[in-house]
């Protein structure tokens, strides 16, 4: 074990440092890995007590009753990913370990740029009095004072302790959208559940002379055009939560809707099971709704795919509401075929000669019975989930951690929710024991920012939080909660180029930053400047911060615009290092990954489709046949890990993972380190900064799958994993 603050090895059972003193916070626990399961996780239930008047609103809103609808028909499976065998060696652990962040960036398209515009602050009207000393022009140092002090006292959050929830008339649409989310974030509110195996559908009648219909199967997957159905990528996304009502575990859905007539052709079904695998199950319905097609399969960590031939999982191929081929495929290879009738029989022999096919009439009276019973339970779980799915309302939950100076949880701290086009309170949460937070908020187009209050300390903000249909979770970058006043501390503050090693090889290309502003709270781009500086001639700039949580803007000539987030404190670092990629041109994206001192070594992966093509960007084979390349492969901690997409194309799917090699190599899959490393990536287009995504924290696991590229439009997944033994992927292409 190792300090968070001075990097000191530490003893097994250390209460304090006995380098720097400071108290030691254990990272990894059997309550906190228990707390951070997925179900747990995304149960539409805020952390901490809802306030009285939230509690009003919740009352006044009821809840709305799901009203199901028809589901559709689905196709079979598909070609081998390419193979291959690479390995990386082993890595010493490093010395210490800095304290993670979270947070996301929401779906947008390529070519918008996040932030920049005229400088405003949100939170202008709740703010107390600002600061800022500058030294001597030229001189590159800057002084600023306590962004949120005023009045005799020095202590200026009264007013903010006065604030208070208005519940608006619900006529207008401030009162609805206020008694919406107080009603998902009520404890009484019961989670939108599915039950997937109740009978409803009757099988319909068989015909002998029907065969597999595979047009949306195959059009979906990229394998040929077939009238009335449109590739996956192309297809409008959506993701929703439900709770499966037999086994109480949650089910992640990801919902391809057809553009042209608006059925959902393919449904995604992700189950995280108790014994901490998932349950895979692809439903694919014809224009109709009806399924065509089932495909079900466990997994240690979803990579998104479809249904290879050698690709272990049962097959389910429906027509007319029958089951018309049952197919088994089993990890050693082993294929089972069953038709139904003849002509189906004849469909599988000229479709895969090698393999047995069984005919169903042929079969005795046990198989036929399985046969028989293995149709009504998949076709009602086809039916069942369009249904329940296609009604089931969006949700996001925007979730985060208040620490103290320390980094200890900050308990009872109010977590105010306002929307960003009038900074209007939406509602009021707490954190709980641990310091988490977690607001659940309608999944449709909208802007929030979030204020967190806890006296005596200084309050902080989050800005620029952004969800829509598209996104579960909105992860947020942790608040710190510090004391007021104090003296101004110097930091010094480096820039490098996250694509360019410098002469030596020993780091990255030093960049002389043009301008960097500090501004108060958490993504704060467009705010009131507190202090400002120029890097001098050996690339460094000096400001001084009193204790706070900033955003530092880098500026330089030929590199994008850079935001992070920095932790001013008297016991913190004083030195940082940020890393800007070089001006991304035209039809291009750059992935940057950067992360803190601990683990050694994190690996980013890029998978990407191209028609039934796919290829695999890792540190096993840095450049792929589409001309996306690994640039950058750190391995001894901090990064920069930058990978290029070179000739970027709308029509392509893009999906981009980080993974603990440290960890993973040792089969340490339980780990907290990557949780806590403070990883951050950022995504570049010729049209800057287009999305941030911070690690999720305080959660076992070593593989983060964090977004994906369809249709030009980039989607944030945070799917945090802490099973890899059997998906390997990240140790072999």
């Amino acid at each position: 074990m190792y300090c968070r603050y001075c990097g000191a090895e530490l003893k097994p059972e250390a209460k304090f440092c006995t380098s720097c003193g400071m108290k030691i916070q254990p990272f990894g626990k059997a309550e906190e890995a228990k707390a951070e399961q997925p179900k747990t996780e995304q149960t539409g239930v805020a952390a901490g007590a809802t306030t009285a008047v939230n509690a009003e609103a919740a009352k006044a809103a009821a809840p709305k009753a799901e009203q199901p609808e028809p589901a559709a028909k689905m196709p079979p499976e598909e070609k081998k990913p390419e193979g291959g065998k690479s390995k990386k060696g082993l890595l010493l652990i490093p010395l210490f370990l800095l304290l993670a962040g979270l947070g996301v960036g929401v779906g947008i398209f390529i070519g918008s740029r996040q932030g920049g515009g005229k400088e405003s602050d949100p939170f202008a009207k709740r703010e107390t009095r600002e600061s800022s000393e500058m030294s001597a022009e030229g001189s590159g140092e800057s002084t600023a004072a306590d962004a949120s002090e005023s009045g005799a006292d020095g202590d200026g959050e009264a007013a903010e302790r006065e604030e208070k929830f208005v519940l608006a008339d619900e006529n207008t649409e401030l009162g609805a959208l206020q008694r919406s989310i107080a009603t998902l974030n009520s404890e009484a509110a019961a989670g939108q559940r599915i039950a997937i195996n109740e009978i409803k559908h009757s099988v319909g009648v068989r015909n002998p002379g029907e065969s597999w219909n595979s047009d949306v199967f195959y059009t979906l997957e990229g394998y040929e055009n077939r009238p009335g159905y449109v590739n996956k990528n192309l297809c409008r996304l959506e993701q929703k939560q439900l709770i499966n009502a037999d086994t109480g575990n949650l089910i992640d859905y990801t919902v391809y809707i057809n553009p042209n007539d608006g059925v959902a052709n393919k449904i995604v079904a992700i189950e995280y099971l108790v014994s901490g695998g998932l349950q895979v199950t692809e439903y694919y319905y014809d224009a109709n709704r009806m399924p065509r097609f089932v495909y079900q399969y466990l997994i240690d960590n979803y990579v998104a795919g479809y249904a290879v031939p050698d690709k272990a999982g049962e097959r389910f191929l429906f027509g007319s509401d029958t089951l018309l081929t049952w197919r088994a495929v089993r990890d050693g290879g082993f294929k089972w075929n069953c038709a139904a009738n003849a002509s189906e029989a004849e469909r599988l022999r000229k479709s895969w000669p090698a393999n047995t096919i069984f005919l169903y009439q042929n079969e005795n009276a046990d198989m036929r019975r399985a046969f028989d019973e293995r149709e009504s339970i998949m076709l009602n779980a086809a039916y069942n989930t369009y249904e329940t799915v296609m009604n089931a309302q969006n949700l996001t939950g925007i979730s985060g951690y208040a620490y103290d100076e320390q980094g200890q949880g900050v308990e009872n701290a109010r977590v105010l929710l306002y929307r960003s086009e009038d900074r209007k309170l939406l509602y009021e949460g707490k954190t709980d024991a641990d310091g988490r937070y977690r607001i659940v908020v309608p999944g449709e187009s909208r802007q929030y920012e979030l204020r967190l209050v806890k006296a005596p300390y200084r309050s902080c903000e989050i800005y620029g939080i952004n969800v829509d249909s598209e996104q579960l979770a909105a992860y947020q970058t942790p608040v710190y909660f510090l004391p007021r006043g104090g003296a101004a501390t110097d930091y010094r503050l480096r820039l490098g180029d996250a694509l360019h090693y410098n002469e030596s090889g020993s780091g990255m290309r030093t960049v002389f930053a043009s301008v960097i502003n500090v501004r108060a709270g958490i993504n704060n781009r467009t705010g009131r400047i507190v202090s400002t500086a120029q890097t001098d001639g050996s690339g460094v700039a000096n400001v001084k911060l009193r204790p706070g949580v900033y955003t530092v803007e880098l500026v330089a000539d030929g590199y994008e615009t850079v935001y992070d987030t920095l932790v001013a404190r008297s016991d913190g670092e004083t030195e940082r290092e940020f890393f800007a990629a070089p001006t991304v041109g035209s039809g291009q994206v750059s992935i940057v990954l950067t992360w803190g001192a601990v683990p050694a070594d994190l690996d980013s992966h890029l998978f990407t489709q191209r028609g039934a093509e796919s290829s695999h960007v890792w540190f096993g084979g840095k450049v792929d046949s589409f001309g996306n390349d690994l640039d950058v492969d750190d391995v001894s901690s901090y990064g920069p890990e930058t990978v290029t997409i070179k000739q970027f194309s709308a029509q392509d799917y893009y999906k981009y993972c980080v993974v603990d090699f440290t960890n993973s190599v040792y089969n340490n899959f339980q780990s907290y380190e990557l949780s806590n490393s403070g990883a951050t990536v950022q995504v570049y287009t010729d049209q800057g900064l287009a999305a941030t995504y911070h690690v999720p924290t305080n959660r076992p696991g070593v593989v983060w799958e964090i977004f994906e590229i369809r249709n030009g439009r980039i989607t944030p997944i945070q799917r945090y994993y802490n099973y890899a033994s059997t998906q390997d992927w990240w140790m072999h292409d």
